[in-house]
């Protein structure tokens, strides 16, 4: 995928990427392949693999979610995908990137200062430790973390009542959505979206959209060593 065709597949679902963000996407694509050469971030990291299955991968939930003015989490966040893309095509959404792995933040500072990502913050640490945000962001986004059982347990908390989870997925979506269907409607999660796509490479994807319609439990999160273990 080339630069002017993610330009015009972001433009077919409303999405306008001006120059600004195509010169913040560039310099992204460098850094990660500069930083990756030192560290594990990515195993994608040819610019038009980059391109599709980083960038355009990202900014796809915007089809259905509009993160203007925003606060948003992003759980295991790793390189920034997809927190760090939105906040640099949503300079107006508040994005906080939540990951355990703390030398994954020297480049993510580094991204933000290069960037000029004003509006992107940094969480390090065990997500279902995080107690001090419990019940803050205005919707809490995951790709590729964990299941969607594992992610809705430790992200729930994290959403305000009417807040939004958004769980990034691929071809095991459905299974993952049946294993989780206990949990969600204990964690008082209700599914009011599904967005399916594929990827230019034939690669599928589907994102789901749940409201948070009620407090979530204080015994939630459980240890992770719980979550794992025990399914509910």
């Amino acid at each position: 995928m080339t630069y002017e065709e993610l330009i015009q597949s972001c433009a077919s679902f409303g999405l306008n990427l001006d120059a600004r963000v195509i010169d913040g996407l560039k310099r992204y694509c460098a850094l990660l392949q500069e930083w990756n050469e030192k560290m594990n971030l990515t195993s994608i990291v040819d610019e038009p693999e980059v391109i599709e299955k980083h960038f355009y991968d990202s900014l796809l939930v915007a089809k259905t979610f509009r993160f203007g003015q925003r606060k948003i989490a992003d759980v295991g966040s790793g390189a920034g995908f997809p927190g760090a893309v939105i906040a640099l095509a949503f300079p107006e959404a508040k994005v906080t990137l939540i990951d355990a792995t703390k030398k994954k933040f020297a480049f993510l500072e580094t991204l933000k200062a290069e960037l000029h990502l004003d509006n992107l913050s940094f969480l390090v640490g065990r997500v279902e430790d995080i107690k001090a945000e419990r019940e803050s962001f205005d919707a809490v986004i995951s790709r590729g973390f964990a299941s969607l059982r594992v992610f809705a347990e430790v992200g729930a908390p994290l959403l305000y009542v009417t807040g939004t989870l958004i769980a990034m997925k691929g071809k095991n979506a459905e299974e993952e959505l049946s294993e989780a269907k206990n949990i969600l409607s204990k964690l008082h999660l209700r599914l009011k979206g599904k967005q399916e796509d594929k990827l230019p490479c034939g690669d599928a994807r589907v994102c789901y959209f749940f409201a948070k319609d009620e407090h979530t439990p204080k015994r939630f999160p459980r240890r992770w060593d719980e979550i794992q273990r025990i399914k509910i």
